[in-house]
């Protein structure tokens, strides 16, 4: 899979190298291993996770079964900070994919962090805020933008995370899940930008014909 599928186009909040640095310091990171559950839908938010290594994909499971897909975070990402800071309970899964390790921030940890170094809670305002962006972002998309068009920024905001900047390793499923759309409804959309000659299909693959810019 590409290694973050973002729900709207707004930049990710990532630990830098040093913080990861500390954070290992101070708290060891749990091992899991691929399909395992971090968390659960449902769950207390009494920490918030930073993946170190691998990958975990983020999404929901309906009662009938049925997961609608998120996003898939690699190293520096972190999440869950949103059920943490609310009292919420937790708003979506979260399962391994790969194996994967990640270090769980609690209060006395985190209070610790930010002790030593007041950027923390600037890394986690910032988080906040792009969730803000994410969120207003998406109501936005859907009110007003067609099919086509959202799924043209879908990609573009994939295709960034790639080394030529162009190609988007997804299936046809996937997107729909992301788009929140039926396959149907997906096909035509992928038509209908490769009769405009912006992509080309390949199995398993879509490469953009030029980089495409996420305002458009």
């Amino acid at each position: 899979m590409q290694r973050s599928y973002q729900l709207a186009l707004a930049e990710r909040t990532r630990l830098a190298g040093d913080e990861r640095d500390r954070l290992l310091a101070a708290r060891d990171p749990r091992t899991f291993a691929d399909g395992q559950f971090v968390q659960h839908q449902g769950d207390p938010g009494d920490a918030f996770w930073a993946v170190i290594e691998g990958h975990v994909l983020v999404g929901r499971y309906a009662e009938d079964g049925a997961f609608t897909a998120f996003a898939v975070l690699g190293p520096g990402d972190i999440f869950g900070e949103l059920a943490f800071f609310t009292g919420m309970e937790r708003q979506v899964d979260a399962i391994a994919s790969g194996p994967a390790r990640l270090v769980a921030i609690d209060r006395p940890l985190l209070r610790r962090l930010m002790q030593e170094d007041v950027g923390w809670a600037e890394l986690l305002l910032r988080s906040l805020g792009r969730q803000l962006a994410v969120s207003l972002d998406i109501i936005d998309a859907e009110r007003r933008l067609p099919t086509a068009e959202r799924l043209r920024r879908l990609l573009a905001a994939m295709a960034a995370d790639a080394p030529d900047g162009c190609t988007v390793a997804a299936t046809q499923q996937q997107l729909a899940d992301l788009l929140g759309v039926s396959r149907v409804t997906l096909g035509a959309a992928l038509r209908e930008l490769e009769a405009r000659g912006a992509l080309t299909r390949g199995y398993g693959c879509i490469r953009l014909r030029t980089p495409l810019s996420r305002e458009g």
